[in-house]
């Protein structure tokens, strides 16, 4: 791990230890391998994760919709759409709707074109609820130039990072991992709930425990596990291998540690929640009809 604790300085220090280069700064600059070589494989990497994570940050998105309207604008970087629904005050789901195929004679429901959310038929009336999972394709940085609010959970973000560059596109960060580095003391990690890029702001859903104010040092990245990391770097030296045409068992060498690596963060991802196993889910609202009276989902004794 790098002396800030940052994810980009460590994978970047990783690269460089993988490949052994001596003419390795003088070409391909810190900037460089953020934008070209660590952020593809990031996403490579958090692309393979996910089909198996067990605890993926699942996201809200809430739309007004308009019985004119057929297509919607989805938020940047999903992964993954788990549900369209309609809830009450008290967050409980009182209505959904399903996908359906383009020849179902009720219309498809919704179905999601590119970047944009269609109905058919056309929805109105009160705020709906698109549930995603992101899908970490976003621009990751490193900044000490941050501005922390008095809510502790506002974080103004640093317009000249000194490693990576800002995610122009709107709220691109949400979902995404906020960590704060102080010099001394505790390092700590944050879901980014919302971003807004005119204000420059992210918002984390849990307020921060650090007083800190001004010029806080912090990072947009993965979140910090070691084998994901490791993952990540040796994703990035294959890339970078490939740039400086390195020897084939100099790349395989790389490869079996990038494979070892990827297990073991899917190994770990994949049984966090270990409740319920690994089940089918049998009362959901794609099967209302199964019966209450046998799983409830909880135990009375009589």
């Amino acid at each position: 791990m790098h002396s800030t604790g940052s994810f980009l300085y460590t994978v970047i220090e990783r690269i460089r230890g993988y490949l052994d280069d001596p003419d390795f700064d003088a070409k391909y600059d810190n900037d460089f391998l953020v934008r070209h070589i660590i952020s593809p494989s990031m996403v490579d990497v958090l692309s393979r994760v996910n089909m198996n994570m067990d605890n993926p940050v699942v996201m809200r998105f809430e739309f007004q919709p308009d019985a004119s309207t057929e297509y919607y604008q989805l938020p940047p970087s999903i992964g993954e759409v788990w549900r369209i629904s309609r809830v009450d005050s008290d967050g409980k789901i009182c209505d959904d709707i399903k996908p359906r195929t383009e020849w179902h004679p009720e219309g498809v429901g919704w179905a999601l074109e590119g970047n944009t959310l269609r109905f058919d038929p056309k929805l109105s009336g009160d705020t709906w609820t698109i549930y995603y999972v992101p899908s970490g394709d976003v621009m990751p940085h490193y900044a000490t130039g941050g501005t922390m609010r008095g809510d502790r959970s506002t974080l103004v973000i640093d317009a000249t990072p000194t490693l990576g560059a800002l995610d122009r596109r709107e709220n691109s960060y949400a979902g995404q991992i906020l960590r704060i580095l102080p010099d001394t003391g505790m390092v700590e990690e944050r879901v980014i709930a919302s971003h807004d890029v005119e204000l420059g702001e992210v918002i984390t859903r849990i307020p921060f425990n650090s007083s800190l104010e001004e010029n806080v040092k912090y990072e947009i990245a993965p979140i910090g596990m070691q084998s994901l990391y490791e993952a990540i770097s040796a994703g990035s030296a294959m890339k970078l291998g490939a740039y400086r045409k390195i020897s084939g068992s100099h790349y395989q060498m790389v490869l079996q540690q990038y494979r070892s690596a990827i297990k073991t963060a899917t190994d770990n991802l994949a049984n966090m929640q270990m409740r319920t196993g690994k089940s089918f889910k049998r009362k959901t609202v794609d099967n209302p009809a199964y019966d209450d009276l046998f799983f409830s989902g909880s135990w009375r004794s009589p």
